[in-house]
């Protein structure tokens, strides 16, 4: 009786350690997609934020010389209807700038009026934003050339944002990969949306496999320095159910053997898919992939 018994017994064991592998693959998947999804709630929020990518409402370059700006079609730099007709003048000499505002025309600097400002590019002028308004600006610098970059807080964008159509999360898209270093960092060259192009070193490449098939990308980002690479890339969506630029994502760098994961659920699109503003990169060469990559982000429409 025993030993009919004994069969019986061990395979209602498998049956029961296969069943609890089962369960516990299914919570780690769920905790998986659960974590992607409040990746993704945080970037819709941030986009929600008055600062965003959705309140881009302008972007001038500025050469050396003076020039005026305001809502006036006269101007030199022309600023939306909702500027005052003169706001005044800014003034460019190398990376120095020098804001005089028109009497009558209130902006703030860190919530304090001012008639006059002098900037200094190395200054970082992202945190000297200057309002009026719903309208606020700063300086920023784009591969040797400098521009005022306008937002408005109050941009139409906002209303018309509901969030972004994603891939179904799946867990076969985030792909384990190893980081195979150069001797030497070399040079990459990145083309951007203003078809100019910039270049940033290179310190190897990031190794995987999908579907039996070996891909590589090359990651921005020194491997020991930083925290994170990024990803510029595109692949065969683009175009059609992804944004034409191609997307990014964030990958962490290397572990002490070389080993990192690239998780496709986590791509996300450009500013420039919200607005004609942006100074976005685009995918260099090497980061072009001949497959769909049906995972993250798709077209903002």
């Amino acid at each position: 009786m025993i030993k009919k018994l004994f069969p019986l017994l061990t395979i209602l064991a498998i049956g029961i350690l296969l069943a609890g592998c089962s369960g516990q693959s299914q919570k780690s998947t769920k905790d998986y997609v659960a974590n992607v999804d409040q990746w993704h709630q945080k970037r819709i929020q941030s986009l929600k934020q008055e600062d965003s990518w959705l309140s881009l409402a302008g972007l001038y370059q500025i050469d050396d010389g003076t020039h005026t700006f305001g809502s006036d079609s006269t101007n030199d730099i022309v600023f939306p209807p909702k500027a005052p007709a003169q706001m005044g003048t800014v003034s460019k000499e190398g990376n120095q700038f020098s804001f005089d505002f028109a009497a009558g025309v209130n902006v703030t600097q860190d919530g304090s009026a001012v008639s006059q400002l002098e900037i200094s590019h190395s200054d970082q002028n992202e945190s000297r934003k200057l309002r009026h308004g719903s309208l606020l600006w700063y300086i920023i610098e784009r591969r040797g050339n400098y521009y005022i970059r306008l937002k408005d807080t109050k941009h139409p964008n906002f209303a018309n944002f509901d969030g972004i159509d994603r891939f179904p999360v799946s867990k076969n898209w985030r792909v384990k990969a190893t980081f195979d270093p150069f001797e030497e960092p070399k040079t990459i060259t990145i083309p951007d949306i203003m078809g100019d192009t910039y270049q940033d070193s290179l310190y190897g490449t990031l190794q995987f496999s999908i579907d039996g098939q070996q891909y590589s990308l090359a990651p921005l980002g020194h491997p020991q320095k930083d925290e994170e690479f990024f990803i510029i890339f595109g692949d065969n969506t683009n175009g059609n159910s992804t944004y034409s630029g191609g997307r990014y994502f964030y990958a962490p760098t290397p572990d002490k053997n070389g080993g990192t994961y690239i998780d496709f659920n986590k791509a996300y699109n450009p500013p420039c898919v919200f607005t004609d503003f942006a100074t976005c990169p685009l995918p260099p060469e090497q980061n072009r992939l001949d497959l769909n990559i049906t995972a993250g982000e798709k077209m903002y429409r």
